[in-house]
Formats: C-alpha cells, sequence, structure tokens
C-alpha cells in the first residue's frame, strides 16, 4: 500500500475486502520495485529471529545480485540459506517484478474448463481467453501467477470442501490449523457460530453455504492450504533426470541398442565424436549454397542497432 502510495501512476491498487484477503495489485514500470523488494525483505527478515548483524548480512545477499552465497555459508542452517535463495530469486531476479507486470484474466489465470485437468495458472491471450495447449516455462513464474491466481478468485465451495474435509479426516490436530486461520480474520468479519473449531459442523449446509465458506474464501492461509496439499503436490513435481541426448550418446559405451542419429544441419559436425563422420546426401548439398544466397540478399545487408534499454515501443517507433 506505502509503495503504490508513492508510485500512483505507475501502480495499480486495491485494498481486500476483508482482513485475511490479498490486495489487487499490479506494476505499470519498473520503478517501484525496488522500494517494493527492500518493504518484503524486510518484512521477512524481521519475521524470523535472527541477530540484527545476521539481519545485514541477509539483506545484502537478497537484494544485491552479485553478492556470494559465500557469505551464508558456516553461518547459517542449510534450510534458511534455501529459503534466502527463494527470496532473492523471486526479488533480485525479478520474478515478482514479471508476475506483478501481467493482468489477472488477461494475462494469465486459472483454466475454468473443467476437461483441461490443469489447477495451476496458465497464459491468457485476451480478457477470458486461454491459450490452449500452453503452460508457463519457468516453474517460479508458474507458482507466483498461481497463487496470485486463486489469491484473486478466491476458492470455489467445491474446493473448501476439499480443504476442510482434508482438515477434519487427515490431519492430526485440526484445531490448531483452523485457529492460524481464525487469526488471520478480522474480528468484524467472523460469525460466532464458526469462532471455535468444535462449533464447524461440515454436514450443516445452512452454516456451511452461509457462514463457513463465505468467510475463509479468500483466506489466503486456507488459499495456501488448498495449493500445498491439492494443486502443487501433483502438477509442480521436479524430476530428478531430464531425457535428453546429443551426438555424443551415438558412442556411449552406456547404450544397450544400436542408435541412428538425425540432424537437419550439417554446421554441427565439428561437434561430433571424433570417431564419427557426418554422412551428406548428394541431393542435398546445395543446400547451403541457398541459405547463403538468402543471407546475402539486399534486404539482409543492414541492421540497425538497439539501445540497452530498449522497449516495445521503442522499437515499433523504428
Amino acid at each position: 500500500e506505502d509503495v503504490s502510495r508513492m508510485f500512483q501512476e505507475k501502480t495499480c491498487y486495491k485494498s481486500p475486502e476483508r482482513k485475511s484477503g490479498f490486495p489487487q495489485f499490479r506494476l505499470q514500470a519498473h520503478e517501484p520495485f525496488p522500494l517494493l523488494c527492500q518493504k518484503i525483505a524486510s518484512d521477512w527478515i524481521d519475521s524470523r529471529n535472527y541477530r540484527y548483524a545476521d539481519k545485514a548480512i541477509i539483506s545484502s545477499f537478497i537484494l544485491e545480485t552479485y553478492s556470494s552465497i559465500e557469505n551464508l555459508v558456516d553461518k547459517f542452517p542449510p534450510l534458511d540459506i534455501q529459503l534466502c535463495l527463494i527470496v532473492r530469486g523471486l526479488l533480485s531476479s525479478e520474478v515478482l517484478l514479471v508476475a506483478f507486470k501481467k493482468r489477472y484474466r488477461v494475462n494469465y489465470g486459472v483454466n475454468p474448463n473443467l476437461s483441461f485437468n490443469r489447477l495451476m495458472a496458465v497464459p491468457f491471450r485476451a480478457k477470458d481467453v486461454v491459450a490452449d495447449r500452453t503452460e508457463f516455462g519457468h516453474p517460479d513464474v508458474a507458482l507466483v501467477l498461481t497463487h496470485l491466481s486463486y489469491y484473486y478468485s478466491g476458492l470455489s465451495d467445491l474446493q473448501l470442501s476439499q480443504c476442510f474435509n482434508r482438515l477434519n479426516d487427515e490431519e492430526t490436530d485440526p484445531r490448531s490449523i483452523y485457529d492460524q486461520w481464525i487469526l488471520y480474520e478480522g474480528e468484524d468479519d467472523l460469525p460466532t457460530c464458526i469462532e471455535q473449531w468444535n462449533g464447524v459442523n461440515l454436514k450443516d449446509f445452512e452454516q456451511r453455504t452461509r457462514y463457513l465458506f463465505p468467510t475463509f474464501r479468500y483466506n489466503m492461509l486456507v488459499i495456501n492450504y488448498f495449493l500445498n496439499h491439492f494443486v502443487f503436490p501433483r502438477e509442480a513435481k521436479q524430476f530428478p533426470f531430464k531425457l535428453v541426448s546429443s551426438a555424443w550418446d551415438l558412442s556411449s559405451s552406456l547404450r544397450s541398442k544400436i542408435i541412428t542419429g538425425f540432424s537437419g544441419t550439417n554446421d554441427t559436425q565439428l561437434l561430433l565424436p571424433v570417431h564419427i563422420r557426418q554422412y551428406d546426401l548428394p541431393e542435398l548439398q546445395k543446400t547451403d549454397a541457398i541459405v547463403v544466397n538468402n543471407l546475402l540478399q539486399p534486404e539482409n545487408e543492414n541492421y540497425q542497432p538497439l539501445l540497452i534499454n530498449s522497449t516495445s515501443e521503442n522499437i515499433l517507433n523504428k
């Protein structure tokens, strides 16, 4: 809110209707982002029990791109270092900048089509028009935009039912989790009948639809609970190996079957293993000359250098 107040013309901000909700926020320029990073880093560091000197070290590591991780090694536990790396990636690597510059339901959102069978955020082509069969390639961007999508849209009745059923059936201490959700709500927004976990009756249709679900629909902790148990475990998996191969796999001693290699161009033959020769088909030997001839056409004999900070508008104006 402070950032939007200082940069009113370069940000869009709308306060949430409830204390537990997330504000609608969008960056329209890069200028407010450094201040936003400082405030996020400061709030995150203050929420953790670090010594004053350690806070300065962590702040420097998070906000300065060229600071070395050696400053943290042997001073903090591995888990803390991992968290610092995550926050640094979001801030210094400008993952949050990319996310906050996008418009919800215009550039990204959750596909409402049930046959799509995906709950994470995907790219949109226009207002409420999903880009078919596409997803965000950068995992951090996908995670952030998924959080924002659900913070803005809230959870459906079915999704809230999943959360409360899991809380009731699978958690060992549902009361403490529910109490944390309650603390996020304002006192004026909390109906008396659901102040305590013991008073919640999931089979009571009126209580569920009139009090329970409207109260927690935009609660960030409940949304995080839903994402952590029903979305990310299924759709945000990481695999230890990536299935790729190169020319060197043709001569690998680990291969168990005969392998045939194919390349559409012959300019990578110098990268082949020494004992492998590339065979160029006679009828395709003229291909190189055709490509060179196309490159030497008059329309390709000039170029316009771009400034380092060129924007898309500058490029279009040229």
